[in-house]
């Protein structure tokens, strides 16, 4: 079946989001040697073999603590900072394999945020969820002592947790250019979050699929709430057979990318 080819918009640059789903990708693969090893619950008894790319450096995992969403196994690593030779760092999150679980569990409330004054409300699940890894995520970046450009990417709920690790390094590092990739995200903020962190002028580039569920959770209006999306969408359409499908990395988001005349394999 033919499918429109993606329109970029300006500043979108196609090589650096195919890096960043590529490194994505390598989260999951983090995540799948976490599996290989039967789950262990403590950092220290998990070992990460990076992936092979001469002239990068890896931190260690960035791990999530957290008893108090039933989608999580606990205690589970969720990506790594990167770094390569042209002195760029990358701070990569990977959504949940478990998709249909934390559609099921996901709460709509939302929570002001708590670090730093006026910047909104965000969702409640997905700050607790950041809450259980910021400390190691920002320290996996220290790691590398960034000195160049930083790019944070994510896919899935991975991209609710790189759009509020962006505030954090924005801070952290207020003098090095910063820009955010993301993939499939779903709605994170209120309003007035979206507001104070588009305002900030941050490079937000969120890459969906029009035939993928994720994006439209939470939905707009819920409840007594708002939900909005940050960023700029660059979209395009692939539909498949399930909302796995047309949700993954791999067979939809990274084959949009490698195929841009033509993003729905056949």
């Amino acid at each position: 079946m033919s499918s429109l080819p993606l329109y970029f918009p300006r500043d979108f640059s196609l090589d650096r989001a195919l890096l960043c789903a590529r490194l994505v990708d390598q989260a999951y693969g983090q995540y799948r040697q976490w599996l290989a090893q039967r789950q262990p619950h403590r950092p220290e008894d998990f070992h990460w073999t990076p992936p092979d790319m001469p002239g990068w450096r890896f931190s260690a995992p960035v791990w999530s603590i957290l008893s108090e969403l039933h989608f999580l196994n606990e205690s589970e690593p969720f990506g790594f900072a990167a770094a390569n030779d042209q002195g760029e760092t990358y701070l990569v999150l990977r959504g949940t394999e478990s998709v249909h679980d934390w559609l099921d569990d996901l709460d709509v409330d939302q929570r002001a945020w708590p670090w730093g004054d006026g910047a909104g409300p965000v969702h409640d699940g997905f700050l607790k969820l950041y809450t259980s890894l910021r400390d190691l995520a920002l320290a996996a970046l220290d790691s590398l002592q960034p000195r160049g450009p930083i790019w944070v990417c994510g896919h899935s709920l991975g991209c609710a947790l790189s759009s509020m690790a962006v505030l954090d390094v924005h801070e952290r590092w207020p003098d090095q250019p910063l820009q955010h990739y993301n993939f499939a995200s779903p709605r994170l903020a209120s309003p007035q979050f979206a507001a104070g962190y588009n305002g900030l002028g941050i490079p937000t580039y969120r890459v969906v699929n029009d035939s993928d569920l994720v994006p439209e959770i939470p939905p707009a209006v819920t409840g007594d709430y708002l939900y909005l999306h940050l960023g700029l969408a660059v979209s395009f359409t692939a539909s498949y057979a399930s909302v796995l499908a047309n949700h993954s990395l791999e067979g939809s988001y990274l084959y949009a990318l490698q195929n841009p005349q033509s993003p729905m394999s056949g």
